[in-house]
């Protein structure tokens, strides 16, 4: 399931440097840390669908046709106003919020991960070298995290030798909420299962650390007829 995981995430940021399979992330890992910045915010208008909220931790859940189960864990450290990491047991992505969209900072060079204008058929150069194009801006998708209107769905597309077919659906308040990548007659699929701040271990039970949303933006709007 290693390497279906490796290519769902790269659907959206970046060939994952992270691990999946059966066991648990190591608690060390997931432990609150004081080095993210709190209470800030880019001003973007596009930040609402990637918010890299300090201290947040998604859980996905992933599969294959071949029936292969698995998981994924990714932490958020916001390290200033206008960009982030999202950290896994074994490495980071770091994304960027610029004016015009939100950026997956490469070693090759920046890529967009959502560019303006948000707007049904625009396109833009996708991650993998092929050509996304933005499906829909106001989307209601249903994942084991619950149910998530207003979404942005996106799908790359690149063609040759090896064609291959990434899509990923970003809803406000949250991020990635679902990643699909097919190719070759294979199909594999990644959905949020959780999304929230890490949990500590007291004499009295469960309690959750505090985390600061980024304030809400302008929805994307659609064309008027």
């Amino acid at each position: 399931m290693r390497v279906a995981a490796a290519v769902l995430l790269g659907a959206a940021i970046g060939a994952l440097t992270g691990c999946s399979g059966s066991s648990g992330a190591p608690a060390a890992w997931l432990a609150p840390t004081t080095e993210g910045q709190k209470d800030v915010s880019s001003g973007t208008p596009l930040e609402r669908f990637f918010p890299l909220v300090d201290g947040m931790v998604y859980h996905y859940a992933t599969e294959s046709m071949g029936g292969e189960h698995g998981f994924l864990v990714a932490r958020v450290v916001r390290t200033s106003a206008n960009a982030g990491e999202l950290r896994f047991p074994k490495g980071r992505k770091r994304i960027s919020f610029a004016k015009d969209g939100i950026v997956l900072e490469l070693l090759e060079g920046p890529v967009y991960l959502i560019k303006e204008p948000v707007a049904v058929g625009a396109t833009f150069r996708g991650e993998h070298g092929g050509t996304t194009r933005i499906l829909a801006i106001n989307a209601a998708i249903d994942v084991p995290a619950g149910h998530y209107d207003g979404c942005i769905q996106t799908l790359e597309e690149r063609g040759g030798d090896a064609p291959v077919r990434y899509a990923t659906t970003y809803c406000p308040g949250v991020g990635i909420v679902l990643l699909e990548a097919g190719g070759g007659g294979a199909l594999e699929r990644a959905s949020l299962t959780s999304y929230g701040p890490p949990l500590a271990m007291k004499p009295d039970g469960l309690d959750r650390f505090k985390v600061t949303p980024p304030p809400d933006g302008p929805a994307p709007q659609a064309p008027g007829p």
